[in-house]
Order: structure tokens, then C-alpha cells, then sequence
């Protein structure tokens, strides 16, 4: 069994794999000694683990899972992936954003696929039909603008993300909660909408925390997968096992 953790901006995602399959998902606030023990002892059938993180401390939660399980990965630069990377950057690439491509490689063999990570902030990445990733793009997300728009200006109040958004708002609150989820929505359709000029037939998958504001609101046939990520992790600590 593979155990994969994705620890991201907001919490740590955690999914227990038997093969290709999710047997156990989870959420930890955080990730030591307490939570490997709890998972060693309720799944001792674990062997490998891999590690993403986009936080500093890394080697601190490396080290907890190190001591537990005999063959534990970090995903870093130097991780040998099953796609060919094409980014100009890698040690700045989000690790993430990698094992979200993985996953979508995994998925969907032999096409073109837009992966739309809608979280802290909302990524674009590109895999092509031959398992080039290509790069992609980022923005930030609604809280962030939300925030944003608070910090910078001199009057502009703090709102929630909106449970629902519609189209001309008559009122502040509402300009600007509606204002930022359209903001991203139009931008999310307007990168369909060039993928779908350049390539033929792309698969587009919406993941992340926030998908749920823009999956039923865009125009395209799109597929939500919430763990795409972990699924990409299992995917590359799978191609590492097969190696040692």
C-alpha cells in the first residue's frame, strides 16, 4: 500500500492507495510524529510514501514519515517523473502542479489535457498527447482577491466568497464578491477557449478546493476530479517503487 500527502496552503490532504485505488482519504491540520504513528498503525500494510509540500518546512515533516515507513520520497526537482518536463524553471515549479499533470497524464493517455487547480490560487498546466508537460500559468484565487481588494484600497470591506454569483450586482458586497468569481470564471473560459483552438479534442479537469464555483458554469464538457493530485502522487511514487 502507498500512502500520499499532498500538504498545500490551507491543510494537508492525505489518501491511502491499495494499487491505483483510494481506499482512505483524509485532512490533517498538520503532519509529525502523532499522525504517522495513527496511519502506521491503522494501515500497517503501508510501505511507500511520497511527500508534497508547498510550505518551508519540508525536511521536518520528511524526517517524521522517514522514521516510520521504509521507503518515503520527498517530490522535488530531482524526482523522476513519468512525464517529460518541460519547464524552464523546475526547482520553482509547485510541486503540486507536477503531480496534478501526473495524474492527469495517468488518466487520460495519449491526449491533450488543461488541468484547472482552483485553490489558494488557480494554475493552469498543460500536458500535451505525447506526456510533454508544457508549463502553465497562475492567479490568484478568490480569497486572494478578495483580500486583495480589501488590503489596497482605502473603503473596499472584506466579504466572503459568495455561495452563489450572479451578474450586475446592486451593491458593494456583492460587486465585489461577484466581480472576483466572474473575474476568474471569464478567465478560465478564455484559456479553454485557446486550448481549444491549438489542439485537438483536449480533456479539461477542474481540481482544487474551489472547483465547485466554476465546474457547473462553464460552457465546455469538463470532468472534476478532487483528487487528482494525490492520484498523481501515487502515480509517481509507483514509477519511483518500480526503480529501486
Amino acid at each position: 500500500m502507498n500512502l500520499c500527502i499532498d500538504i498545500g496552503n490551507s491543510g494537508v490532504k492525505v489518501a491511502v492507495f491499495r494499487q491505483q485505488k483510494i481506499i482512505a482519504s483524509f485532512r490533517w491540520e498538520q503532519i509529525g510524529e502523532e499522525q504517522a504513528g495513527l496511519v502506521k498503525n491503522r494501515w500497517p500494510g503501508i510501505e511507500n510514501v511520497i511527500l508534497c509540500s508547498v510550505r518551508e518546512d519540508d525536511e521536518k515533516h520528511f524526517g517524521y514519515l522517514n522514521d516510520s515507513f521504509p521507503f518515503v520520497i520527498m517530490l522535488d526537482d530531482n524526482t523522476e517523473v513519468p512525464v517529460t518536463n518541460l519547464y524552464t524553471t523546475p526547482a520553482t515549479l509547485g510541486k503540486d502542479r507536477l503531480a496534478g499533470v501526473a495524474g492527469a497524464r495517468n488518466n487520460y493517455p495519449g491526449r491533450t489535457v488543461l488541468v484547472v487547480d482552483a485553490g489558494t490560487a488557480v494554475t493552469f498546466d498543460l500536458v500535451d498527447e505525447q506526456g510533454r508537460y508544457l508549463g502553465g500559468n497562475i492567479s490568484p484565487g478568490i480569497s486572494m482577491r478578495l483580500r486583495a481588494l480589501h488590503e489596497f484600497t482605502g473603503k473596499l470591506p472584506l466579504v466572503s466568497p459568495p455561495e452563489k454569483a450572479g451578474f450586475i450586482a446592486d451593491n458593494t458586497e456583492n460587486a465585489i464578491a461577484w466581480g472576483v468569481v466572474n473575474g476568474i470564471l471569464y478567465e478560465i473560459e478564455t484559456y479553454i477557449g485557446t486550448i481549444k483552438q491549438k489542439y485537438t479534442d483536449p480533456v479539461i479537469i477542474f481540481t482544487g478546493g474551489d472547483a465547485g464555483y466554476f465546474d457547473k458554469k462553464v460552457k465546455s464538457t469538463i470532468f472534476v476530479d478532487p483528487d487528482l493530485v494525490l492520484t498523481g502522487l501515487n502515480v509517481i511514487l509507483n514509477h519511483n517503487v518500480s526503480k529501486k
